[in-house]
Order: C-alpha cells, then structure tokens, then sequence
C-alpha cells in the first residue's frame, strides 16, 4: 500500500487472498465487497494464477496456518475490538494532545507524536483488519448457502442484499438518524430553516431545548467523522458543522416523509419474503445462525472504522498541535502550510533546519494541489507510470434511441426509481442536491451521510458491496448501484432517469 497523488494505491499482485480467484467462491466474494464487480484484466488474473501456482505445493502447510486465522477472525475479531476500543475511549480517554501538552517545543512533540502513531496504527490494524475480513468470509458463508439451493438464481443478489439490509447497531447508520431527529425536535421549523447557516448553528450550539441537546450529543458521539475523514489536512464535524447544518435545513424544507426513520424488518419476516427456494433445514440455519451472525459482522465492521476513525482523529489533532507550535517558533508561516511538508522535511524543520526550499516546495505544492485533488485514477492501473484519466475521453454508453442512454452497475441495494439526477463528483458540490435525487459521484464516504435521507437512489463509480454507500443504502433502503465506471462524465444534473436494480441499470429517459 502506498500514497501517490493524494490517493491511496495497493499492490494487487501481492495481496494473498486475492491469489485465488476467480477459482475460490470466497476469493469472488472478496473481490466483489472490494470492488463491486468482477476482474477480467488478463495481466492481473496471471499474476493471481501465477502466485497460486507458486504456493501449490506447500498448499497443504499454508491451509493448516490459514486455519488460526480464520478461527480468530470469525470469533475473536468482535471481542478483541470492544476490548481495545473500551480501553482506549473509555478507560484510558486517550487523548495526544493532553500527552503532548507537556513538551515545550517542535522537536519534542514531533518525536512523540512519532512514539504515539505506532500505537495509533498498530491498533486500528488488529482490530479493523480481523473484524473486516470476518463480516467478509460470513457475507460469503451466507451467499453460498443462498446459492447452493439453487442453480442460475436470479433472484440471489436481491435476497441477499435484502437479507443483510436490515441490520441492527450499525453506527455509521446513526449520522442520518440523528440528523433527522434533530430536525424532528426543532420548534420552530419556519424560522429556523430562514437562517443562515452560521445563525442556525448558533441557536443549536447555544440552545437548550431538545433540538440543541441533540445536537451537541450528535457532535460528541460522530463529532470526529467528516468528509476525506482519514485525511488529516481536513477537519471533521466537531470542528466544522455547517455540512450537517445545511442537512438539516434541507431536511425541513422537504416532504414529512423524509423525517420518517425506516422500519427496518425482522429475521422472521425476511425469511418470509425469500423468493429462493430452501428445504426446511437451510431455511432453519439461516434464521437461527447465519443471518444474525452476518447481521452482527456488518454492526462490527462499521464499529471497527467508527473507532479507527476516532483514533486517527487524535493523530489529526496532534498533528495541528504541532503544526501550530511550529508557526509560533518561525518554521512555517501558517498552520496549513504543514500539510504541504513531507515527514523529511517536517523533521528537518524541528530540528533546527531552516533550508528556504523547503517552503519553496511548500508554495509550489499549494498551487497544485487544486489540480491534482481532483484527479480520478482508473480502477487499475498497470505499468511504471500512473497517469490520472483524461477527462475528455468519456466513456461511450450504450445509446437506446430516442435520446435515451443507459448503464449497468452491480445492485446492493434493491429497488425501482424515477427522478432527477444530480450529478456531484465530490462533496464540494453537494449543496446542488435537491430532496428526492438520484445522487451520481464518483465514491462515497461518512461525508455524504447527512445528504443520504435526501436521495432516492445512489449511484457510485467505484466502491464495492461493503463500501460506505452500499452498507448505507441498504439500511436506508435507498436503491443503489456501484461500479458504474464514467457515469459522473455521462449523466448530467438535471437528467430524469430510472434507476432499476432488478436489470441493474441506470437509464436516462428525459
């Protein structure tokens, strides 16, 4: 894994558990939680072929070591993560910046803040890695039991994304919820959504009726998510709240039925509604076993990233300490600026160097930043040079006729709609969404949840059956689609399309 361009990249060709597929149900599972659509690149399925044949004949050896594994993973994973995750916030109240507090100068606290990222990163790895690839290899558990009933289902995905739909305790759930019980509770609807942003923030941040108690527990419990939430450079909720002011505004200017919560449906009832065919013994296994315990693999997964989240948040405000501190002793002209520097030269910095390059390079960066933010990588990339897309060339969707245009993605969440689109390729230009949209973006993460009680559909070009946007919209019961490569670059805001899981397709018709 590695940062290139401010985007993340991994190294395929090196990833053990991909090494497997297309052969292995699980590895296809995997791929399709990851990527949301099938690999047919011929260069990556000979390295895939090439590393198992590499392991073959100690396949034996590398079953038997796989096996502790899979055994922690499936049954340890969720303990290990409420063990570590009560310690850290509720024991300990770890909090850098207190640790910080008591050294006096750049050096010292960059030298700490070095001491404390181990410990920030290796426990954000053995707690979301094992509780992640549990929910994983119990999605695949449970999808291979729905596919043995029977041969060319067609109702398999619809089934399965209705089965895992109505999951309880998943806290990334709660930032919508919580937003439209706020708007719930305000008294004065009229008044309030007439404000503006900043005023309405202020009534909620001074206030002492319902509505303002329920704010500021929202922003002491999610306060440390926000949009680009991994990137330091940006800051979440508790330091700026207007994305979930405007939420909530937008939120009373619409219709009643968007204050409703949905009701989710009971492990007795989706059984019930079943359209695959199960004998008496698999209908039983899933109600009793299978189901709650995949159900429960989602809660965690999502705690495991709400409490990595957390911690990268205290790594953040380090960071902003000792940027700050750095602009009291002379080294960078603005806290900002820090975000500019790579860890060589913030070292250097701290430690008495004061090269004018540096800051040159600084300045530099800060002019292309703009432009390099918005770059859009595609999905796989091979060779020395990574290239971002060249925008002008679009992709080319199939043309129906008579104006219309159509494109396919895969369904994880089910459902039929007609409505406009609005097509936003990063957060930036979200305030564009209107209630009842069809959202078209290029991916999604816990940024977007306040808008996600506004939209009727979702569709995303990258992201796969376990990405932020699908786990949402299925607990929403938002129809969506993923892997629709070129769709921002296809539709335009304001096109009415349908959007139909069952064909799983998006098509413009107006």
């Amino acid at each position: 894994m590695s940062v290139q361009c401010n985007q993340v990249m991994f190294n395929m060709t090196s990833i053990d558990y991909f090494a497997d597929y297309p052969e292995s149900k699980q590895a296809q599972q995997t791929v399709l939680s990851k990527f949301g659509h099938h690999i047919h690149d011929e260069d990556l399925l000979k390295s895939f072929k090439a590393k198992r044949l590499e392991r073959a004949s100690s396949s034996l050896v590398g079953k038997v070591r796989s096996f502790p594994f899979i055994i922690n993973v499936l049954l340890f994973g969720p303990k290990n993560l409420l063990k570590t995750k009560s310690l850290f916030m509720d024991e300990k109240k770890y909090d850098l910046v207190n640790i910080l507090r008591q050294f006096s100068n750049s050096k010292a606290i960059y030298n700490e803040i070095l001491n404390n990222y181990h410990i920030i990163s290796n426990t954000g790895l053995e707690t979301h890695g094992p509780v992640t690839m549990g929910s994983s290899l119990k999605n695949a558990i449970l999808k291979a039991t729905l596919q043995g009933a029977m041969k060319d289902n067609a109702d398999l995905d619809a089934d399965f994304n209705e089965m895992i739909s109505s999951c309880n305790d998943v806290i990334s759930a709660e930032v919508p919820n919580s937003l439209r019980d706020i708007a719930k509770s305000i008294k004065d609807k009229q008044t309030f959504k007439q404000l503006s942003d900043e005023e309405a923030l202020q009534v909620l941040y001074k206030g002492t009726d319902e509505s303002s108690v329920k704010f500021k527990q929202f922003l002491e419990r999610h306060g440390h998510r926000g949009y680009r939430e991994l990137d330091p450079m940006y800051k979440p909720w508790k330091g700026n709240p207007i994305p979930c002011i405007k939420t909530i505004k937008t939120m009373l200017s619409g219709s009643e039925k968007q204050l409703e919560a949905k009701v989710g449906k009971s492990v007795d009832q989706l059984i019930e509604e079943l359209k695959t065919p199960l004998t008496p013994i698999k209908r039983l296994l899933i109600k009793k076993l299978l189901l709650p315990y995949t159900q429960r693999g989602v809660g965690y997964r999502e705690l495991s990233k709400y409490f990595v989240i957390w911690l990268n948040d205290k790594l953040r405000d380090g960071f902003w300490y000792l940027a700050e501190q750095m602009v009291r002793e002379g080294l960078i002209p603005s806290a900002e600026s820090f975000f500019y520097l790579t860890v060589t030269e913030v070292e250097a910095l701290c430690n008495g160097d004061r090269d004018p390059l540096i800051l040159a390079r600084v300045r530099h960066r800060k002019r292309l930043y703009p432009k390099m933010d918005k770059y859009k990588f595609d999905e796989f990339i091979k060779g020395p040079e990574m290239k971002p897309r060249n925008f002008e060339d679009r992709i080319i969707p199939p043309n129906l006729g008579t104006g219309m245009v159509q494109m396919k993605g895969t369904p994880v969440s089910n459902g039929s709609i007609k409505a406009r689109v609005c097509v936003s390729e990063d957060i930036t230009e979200a305030d564009s969404i209107q209630p009842g949209d069809i959202l078209i973006t290029y991916s999604t993460d816990i940024g977007w949840s306040p808008y996600f009680p506004l939209l009727s559909g979702i569709i995303t070009e990258i992201g796969g059956t376990i990405s932020h946007g699908a786990v949402i919209a299925r607990e929403f019961g938002i129809p969506c689609l993923i892997a629709v490569g070129g769709a921002c670059s296809t539709f335009k805001t304001g096109d009415i399309c349908v959007l139909d899981t069952k064909s799983a397709t998006i098509t413009k018709v107006e």
